[in-house]
């Protein structure tokens, strides 16, 4: 009979998601994280080694945690996968570890490890050698065993740690000498009692598979095959090689012969997450509804009902899914209330709750009871942020690229953001509730930053071998905000966009429920967010300069510290109060200086009646006014364009900004009045030179001081302010 040729087409590999970028990466949404979820898909551990085999890191994990944490991967991994028979017999024979901590190990401190490494590479390098013709069963390579031997060996030894790495070498020995019910018996009596997740089980598995089509137990071995999820070998056993089945129909069969299959759940999180949308900003994937996709439907359905399932809940879960990226919400709400009286996983009760949360966002009335539901909500997932949170989480967060390009790589913190961001923030601002609005912003883009309270920041730092990118310097997250680094956090996050957009009302509204919160609620939202005085203050004094309401200006932005001052982002280059380009040094007090000069200015001109001293001041304000939009735009506004680096792309055209055009009006108002109300020529003169009219200057002023000068110096006179200095572009200087 011709032997069976294990095929190993998983319904992964049918249709794995693509989840890995390039060096550069896509930016998301906050509506782009994967919310769908029935896996723990647990990353394969990195070693970086040559010619890496693919699903070995699990093992060399594995075998790390079994020997110790400080034996690097890649040498377990050299020994484990690389080393030969040979060059493993010298290493058995001299004890000599040749810089490998692994070989160290297991030489010195647990030899049990050293014996069972001997005998594993011997069986495989029997196993290869009797596929030779020129091999014979009796034949001995030196003094090595025979894969009879090995079988034996393997299953008298009496070390518990090593059992079940025994288990597999004596079930694939077994399976070589074609003993095929020897190996369904160890799989009954032993091997099917360790759990599900042990991987020697799952590596074993295919063998009794194979064992039990040997034996002519098609039927058996088709299930075994179905729990594997192998639909190859399952067509195969069933005569029907060849044939060809698309995911769904796959997964049916799968279903069919062995309904709770651990590899259900990778294939339904692989196919559904290939149907939501990544949220990217430069492209979106559109949901559409095939056919495929509702055969999946009907397929949750039906495994929801027939009680084959061990785990209704997660085909409602994922019914409910389905319907709401169809757009059926209401249907959705439904299927998922199914879910939550189905019996269910403790891991799918925690995705459900999270789908809730999400469909309540989407279909509640904004009321009081939603409020204080959503509340009770907010407290379960941020108790799961706070206590699921792992070292390589807190590494990543401290490092900070993924949070700031909205990349996923906390299951819990992507979904308070996706929920909050994408969902409750928008209908909160449509509803009224734009206090509310920015603390649940807040808590979303700074919770896992207050968890964490660590900031890393990396450089090239030169090396023996040349440079290595690596870490700085570390702070802690007060220690970062008032550092003279750029920070590329509080001003490039969702918070951020919606509290500068909302306008200055709002942004008041927000800091005195800041500073006097009312409910529980405003507590607890507000000490899980960024509200450093500084911060708000300096954002609220901004947005003062930039709808003119210059004494309010004076009260926030003097109350920033001047620590804060100097570690903002923006920074002024030109002096304001010039028409032409005047260079000034760099002072971090620019905003408030402004501030307190144009609130003086208001105030002198309210005050002033001489005529020709009220239009020097008014020329002046209009002045000032004109360049906090123009040349000096960092009084009023934190970045320039239609984009910016950081967790959220705003498209605003400052160019034709409502507070743009606005100021340039007042400006043009102003210079009008103080040219009408000017009695001294003198004055006059110097106005009109000052707004760079030398025409007029020549023509209307000549006996004046600065129109001998203009006359005297000027050609060709021509008026340039009112109509260049007014409608210039803002980027007129670049």
């Amino acid at each position: 009979m011709k032997s069976i040729k294990y095929l190993l087409i998983s319904l992964l590999a049918l249709c794995s998601a693509n989840e890995v970028y390039a060096c550069w990466g896509p930016w998301y949404t906050p509506g782009g994280y994967y919310m769908y979820r029935v896996k723990n898909s647990q990353p394969e551990p990195s070693i970086e080694v040559e010619g890496y085999y693919p699903g070995s890191g699990r093992n060399c994990k594995e075998w790390q945690l079994m020997t110790s944490t400080d034996i690097p991967l890649e040498d377990i991994y050299q020994v484990v996968y690389k080393m030969t028979l040979d060059e493993f017999e010298r290493i058995y024979d001299s004890k000599e570890a040749n810089g490998n901590k692994f070989i160290q190990w297991i030489t010195q401190k647990d030899t049990s490890i050293l014996d069972f490494m001997l005998l594993a590479k011997t069986n495989e390098y029997i196993r290869l050698k009797r596929n030779s013709r020129w091999y014979y069963p009796s034949m001995k390579i030196g003094a090595r065993m025979t894969i009879e031997e090995i079988a034996e060996k393997a299953l008298t030894v009496n070390e518990s740690k090593l059992r079940d790495r025994y288990l597999l070498q004596a079930i694939r020995a077994l399976f070589s000498l074609g003993r095929y019910e020897e190996c369904i018996n160890l799989w009954d009596t032993e091997v099917a009692h360790l759990p599900k997740d042990n991987l020697m089980r799952q590596l074993i598995h295919p063998y009794i598979a194979g064992a039990e089509f040997r034996v002519k137990r098609s039927e058996k071995a088709i299930t075994y095959f179905a729990e594997l999820g192998d639909v190859g070998s399952m067509l195969f056993c069933a005569g029907r090689a060849g044939e060809h089945l698309s995911t769904i129909d796959a997964l049916a069969l799968v279903c069919e012969y062995a309904p709770n299959s651990r590899y259900i759940e990778g294939t339904l999180q692989s196919y559904v997450r290939e149907l939501e949308p990544l949220g990217e900003y430069y492209w979106e994937d559109d949901y559409e509804g095939s056919f495929e996709t509702r055969k999946l439907y009907d397929l949750c359905l039906k495994m929801g009902k027939n009680g084959r399932s061990d785990n209704p809940g997660m085909w409602y879960y994922t019914a409910a899914f389905l319907a709401d990226l169809k757009g059926d919400v209401s249907n959705a709400s439904y299927l998922i209330g199914l879910a939550e009286k189905s019996k269910r996983t403790d891991f799918i009760d925690e995705s459900i709750q999270v789908f809730r949360m999400y469909i309540d966002a989407k279909t509640q009335p904004y009321n009081s009871s939603y409020e204080s539901k959503l509340f009770s909500q907010l407290k379960w997932l941020d108790s799961k942020i706070v206590n699921c949170i792992t070292d390589e989480v807190r590494k990543e967060a401290a490092r900070g690229y993924k949070l700031f390009n909205c990349e996923s790589f906390y299951y819990w913190n992507d979904m308070m953001r996706r929920i909050l961001l994408a969902e409750v923030c928008p209908r909160m601002i449509k509803a009224g509730k734009s206090t509310r609005a920015l603390q649940l912003a807040n808590m979303a883009d700074n919770r896992l930053f207050g968890i964490v309270n660590k900031r890393e920041l990396y450089d090239w730092i030169e090396c023996k071998d040349g440079y290595e990118y690596k870490v700085s310097e570390v702070y802690t997250m007060s220690g970062y905000r008032y550092s003279e680094n750029f920070n590329s956090h509080d001003y490039s996050n969702s918070f951020f966009e919606m509290i500068d957009s909302l306008g200055v009302n709002t942004a008041i509204r927000y800091v005195q429920n800041v500073r006097k919160p009312i409910s529980e609620l405003d507590r607890y939202l507000n000490s899980r967010g960024y509200t450093g005085s500084d911060y708000l203050n300096d954002i609220v004094g901004t947005q003062c300069l930039r709808n003119m309401r210059y004494k309010e200006a004076v009260e926030y932005l003097g109350a920033v510290s001047g620590a804060y001052k100097k570690h903002l982002n923006v920074y002024m280059d030109y002096d304001p109060f010039s028409i032409e380009k005047e260079p000034v040094k760099l002072k971090s007090e620019f905003r408030y200086d402004f501030a307190c000069r144009m609130y003086s200015l208001e105030q002198s001109i309210d005050l002033t009646s001489e005529p020709n001293r009220k239009a020097q001041l008014l020329i002046e304000y209009a002045t000032g006014l004109r360049n906090s939009f123009d040349l000096c735009w960092g009084l009023t506004q934190y970045y320039r364009g239609s984009s910016y680096w950081g967790q959220v792309c705003e498209k605003r055209n400052w160019e034709k900004d409502e507070y743009t055009q606005t100021a340039r009006g007042r400006a043009k108002e102003l210079i009008k009045l103080a040219c009408d109300i000017v009695t001294d020529d003198e004055v006059a003169a110097e106005i009109n030179y000052a707004l760079c009219n030398y025409r007029t200057v020549a023509e209307k002023y000549p006996n004046t001081k600065k129109g001998k000068l203009v006359i005297g110096q000027c050609d060709n006179l021509c008026d340039y302010h009112a109509d260049s200095f007014l409608s210039r572009p803002a980027n007129w200087y670049d």
